[in-house]
């Protein structure tokens, strides 16, 4: 018997004891998050205009966190692994988030050890996920482990969104429209790339961005917090080239975004559906297609969860709709790397789908990576409940196994591109 067998060989008596102890455990993490919930609740008070908003998705994450544990034990000792090639490869396509800040997190040890049977492809870290530097050491450590080679994503775009600090040995970055003011596209390469060092040596490998829509400074996600380059296409473009080849120098590989562009748009898709079928115009493409003609295309690109009615009359938007993702993207402007969506958990989505159904349109709209942060709602089954979905829309006639198995041939190639000298 191998020594995974024996691991996975385990009486039923001590099966049970470890079931108790790692529910004893989420309810000791349930608890923390409640005690969490009424520091915020506390700073409702003083900012009613956002606090609110961050104390109700506090609730529904302690709650459905909650609830995805009663599915914990069968997620855990199940026994499933991607069994042929078409499970296999929906497996590759999943980045998944996880609930936690340390490596006793119950959440990120069962998401690593998907990661080391193969049923997850890339993990990404948020805001709560990021704690001490050992913390973060040994989170890394707990992903890593098992040769598996995940991608390992974080936003890291400078300004307002950055997730690590001094604290973790990483520089604080200007915001973008300040690189753009204060230094040229070679003096900004440079220090994207001193950035990406950094964070390779932390053990990151993929960063989401850099952002390419086109500045409005009345727009609440984009131009308040200074996260574009400027409104002249061909500046945004010249910044967004430095980022990604700065950071890819270091090996990092970067994910330009929101396709079609969210520079205009009048709401922030993190709380709700975005039309931005007013205001849009085609000059938003135009940094995108010009970072496409350089010598440093990105390795990614991140659709966003926009809906844009000259593009696509049915209302759906841009993350899992095929004349944007394919017509427009793939074909038109003539993308040929990744393609992964927006956190299909964001309220955009989530007010006009169940998860399932985003996963599946996603795919079919011509998407490779599908990010789920998997904290409201969490679900430890998901990898297994992906690979039914998929099997079941290609019987349905939604997908195709041709269209799975492209997306996981440029998801491989990304990962390898991704691991080369580190290993």
């Amino acid at each position: 018997m191998t020594k995974e067998r024996r691991r996975e060989a385990i009486s039923p008596y001590t099966s049970a004891r470890l079931r108790s102890s790692g529910l004893i455990m989420a309810a000791r993490r349930i608890a923390a998050a409640l005690k969490h919930l009424h520091k915020t609740t506390n700073r409702a008070i003083g900012d009613p205009r956002t606090s609110w908003r961050r104390f109700w998705r506090a609730v529904r994450a302690v709650l459905g966190f909650g609830r995805g544990m009663l599915d914990y034990p069968a997620a855990w000792f199940g026994l499933f692994r991607p069994r042929d090639a078409l499970a296999a490869a929906v497996s590759e396509l999943l980045v998944v988030g996880f609930y936690g800040a340390n490596a006793r997190s119950p959440s990120a040890r069962l998401l690593a050890r998907q990661v080391r049977r193969g049923q997850v492809g890339g993990v990404f870290f948020v805001n709560q996920n990021i704690g001490t530097i050992d913390a973060l050491a040994d989170l890394m450590r707990l992903f890593r482990a098992g040769g598996n080679q995940p991608l390992i994503a974080i936003d890291h775009e400078g300004g307002v969104v950055q997730r690590l600090t001094a604290a973790h040995g990483v520089r604080r970055l200007p915001a973008a429209r300040t690189v753009a003011q204060t230094l040229s596209p070679a003096q900004a390469r440079q220090l994207y790339a001193e950035a990406g060092r950094e964070l390779a040596a932390l053990g990151f490998n993929i960063n989401l961005g850099p952002v390419l829509d086109v500045d409005d400074p009345e727009n609440p996600v984009i131009g308040r917090p200074k996260r574009s380059y400027g409104t002249d296409p061909e500046r945004i473009a010249a910044y967004g080239e430095a980022f990604a080849s700065g950071f890819a120098s270091a090996g990092i590989l970067c994910a330009a975004k929101h396709f079609p562009g969210h520079g205009r748009s009048t709401r922030d898709s993190h709380n709700g559906i975005v039309d931005i079928s007013a205001h849009w115009t085609e000059a938003e493409l135009e940094p995108f297609s010009r970072l496409f003609a350089s010598p440093h295309v990105p390795a990614m690109v991140m659709t966003g969860h926009l809906c844009l009615d000259r593009l696509a009359p049915d209302g759906r938007p841009a993350t899992v709709s095929a004349p944007v993702v394919t017509d427009l993207l793939r074909q038109k402007l003539g993308y040929r790397g990744v393609v992964m969506t927006d956190d299909v958990d964001m309220d955009a989505i989530r007010h006009l789908m169940s998860r399932r159904e985003a996963v599946v349109q996603a795919l079919a709209a011509g998407n490779d990576l599908i990010m789920i942060k998997n904290l409201f709602g969490y679900d430890p089954l998901l990898p297994e409940r992906a690979v039914r979905w998929v099997r079941k829309a290609i019987a349905r006639g939604e997908l195709t196994e041709a269209q799975i198995t492209a997306a996981a041939a440029r998801v491989r190639a990304l990962r390898r591109q991704a691991w080369q000298d580190r290993t």
